[in-house]
């Protein structure tokens, strides 16, 4: 057993951020000891487990190493009396200006140099910093390829924070003209849309927190995945988890989990409307083809998880890699 390991994040609901938070800590703790901490007391934070920082009530992490998943975290006084040996932030978010300024108020005596983990090579090529690529975390064995089988009706679906940020301005007309063509449309994080999509068929909006992501994904067939143009996903957790369960995956191909998508193979990448919508009736139309870009995404997700370190605090346990829980194939 290693020397204590403190992550901290921000757990506002249901979202990316917090679950790559719960699921390095779940990785990590076979190999040393791990605390989980809110940097703020918010509703959700019991809810993975997480112990809200109370600076002044002394309830804050002291020693070992620290892991800071996210930058756009709120840095308190209590940094001054931490004192980890090792200083780890994950960088999870497309802002230049909000990584610059976290990492400056991490500059101070009672600190060491932090090192940096980057979701994407895209993000750390537009941050211009040195550190590892570090993909998100996640669960192989629940986010399994389920023993769904394609029906008559073909399911497209997506799901995210419930955030307009996370759809672009285009898909409710995408998703009724996909409706229209035959398929079913589910999604969840995506009550903002309902009053245009209120007269399209075979279409369901869940609300956030209604299914676990791994049986929401259970139930389609392909994932669909593009966010409004002011927003850039560094990483992308859903699609990970997507090509984890064995479903091809469609997508914008603006934002770092385009890295982990080839073109043809795992799924499709298209930056127009029109290649999207064509894109996934391909594969409502062609079952060889939806079942060959599913096993490839299982595959893909396996030696993305496996074939490079996904855990920054690998130093920490001794030289032993917290990757992806993988419990077979």
């Amino acid at each position: 057993m290693t020397d204590i390991i403190h992550i901290v994040s921000r757990f506002d609901g249901i979202g990316g951020t917090e679950f790559h938070a719960a699921s390095l800590a779940a990785a990590l703790r076979p190999l040393a000891q791990v605390r989980l901490w809110a940097d703020d007391a918010t509703a959700a934070a019991p809810r993975y487990g997480a112990q809200a920082i109370n600076t002044f009530g002394g309830a804050f992490p002291r020693g070992g190493t620290l892991i800071m998943v996210g930058t756009h975290l709120q840095p308190g006084l209590w940094l001054d009396h931490a004192r980890p040996e090792r200083l780890v932030v994950i960088c999870n978010l497309f802002s230049a200006q909000r990584i610059f300024a976290f990492l400056s108020t991490l500059e101070r005596p009672t600190l060491p140099v932090a090192d940096l983990a980057f979701m994407s090579e895209m993000l750390k090529h537009a941050i211009g910093l040195p550190g590892r690529i570090s993909p998100t975390l996640i669960d192989l064995e629940g986010f399994h390829p389920s023993r769904h089988r394609p029906t008559e009706r073909f399911t497209i679906g997506r799901h995210s924070r419930d955030d307009a940020l996370k759809h672009h301005p285009a898909d409710a007309s995408l998703y009724a003209m996909l409706s229209w063509a035959g398929a079913e449309i589910h999604l969840i994080g995506a009550s903002h849309l309902q009053p245009a999509l209120s007269v399209t068929p075979r279409l369901q909006v869940f609300p956030v927190g209604s299914q676990a992501p791994e049986d929401f994904l259970a139930g389609l067939d392909c994932f669909y995945y593009r966010t409004h143009p002011a927003w850039t996903e560094a990483g992308g957790r859903v699609v990970m988890e997507a090509l984890a369960r064995g479903l091809p995956v469609v997508a914008h191909p603006g934002g770092g989990y385009a890295e982990w998508i080839d073109d043809g193979e795992n799924g499709f990448l298209s930056a127009t409307q029109e290649g999207l919508y064509e894109r996934l009736l391909e594969l409502k139309s062609s079952l060889a083809t939806a079942t060959r870009l599913g096993r490839n995404a299982r595959e893909s997700a396996l030696r993305l998880s496996g074939g490079r370190s996904v855990c920054p605090g690998e130093k920490a346990t001794g030289g032993k890699s917290a990757t992806c829980i993988r419990h077979g194939a």
